[in-house]
């Protein structure tokens, strides 16, 4: 049995970890900058309250993200990826996968970000999955990658 570092396993299902710690994080942080605009910025100009809002906004985005469910059962072959609460879940085989995908954001050489997403082939239409996001570097996205890889066991293929 491995120890891996993104996924929790459940007999023959791995979970996809959260990281509540950091989003609370962020929540508070998006909120305290909310707070501050709204102090900061004269009541007579309302683009404090624009902008405390935004902020808000963003802090219940991050609360969003920590409801994300990514479970891959080995048994049964399948992923069952659930983005949030609000969206549906949706269930993908192991048969139409096709690929892994790493889309990285840089500006002026520096790598801001990095999203690791499953490629499926549903019925002729690709699907794309996001599996985790990784900030500042691309390490986060494919160390991930190479979990999966290990508990899909794609190597055999």
């Amino acid at each position: 049995m491995n120890d891996y570092k993104y996924f929790t396993q459940e007999g023959s299902r791995f979970h996809l970890k959260t990281k509540m710690s950091t989003a609370v994080l962020r929540v508070f942080a998006c909120l305290a900058i909310g707070v501050a605009l709204y102090c900061i910025i004269p009541p007579e100009k309302k683009i404090g309250l624009w902008a405390a809002l935004l902020f808000v906004f963003f802090a219940l985005v991050n609360l969003l993200k920590t409801t994300k469910r990514l479970v891959i059962d080995t048994q049964s072959k399948t992923i069952t990826h659930k983005n949030n609460i609000i969206s549906g879940e949706a269930i993908y085989r192991f048969e139409d996968f096709v690929q892994f995908y790493v889309l990285t954001g840089k500006y002026l050489f520096i790598t801001l970000d990095s999203t690791a997403f499953f490629i499926f082939d549903q019925d002729g239409k690709e699907k794309r999955v996001p599996i985790i996001v990784g900030l500042f570097s691309s390490k986060t996205a494919q160390n991930a990658i190479n979990e999966i890889s290990d508990i899909m066991n794609i190597e055999e293929k």
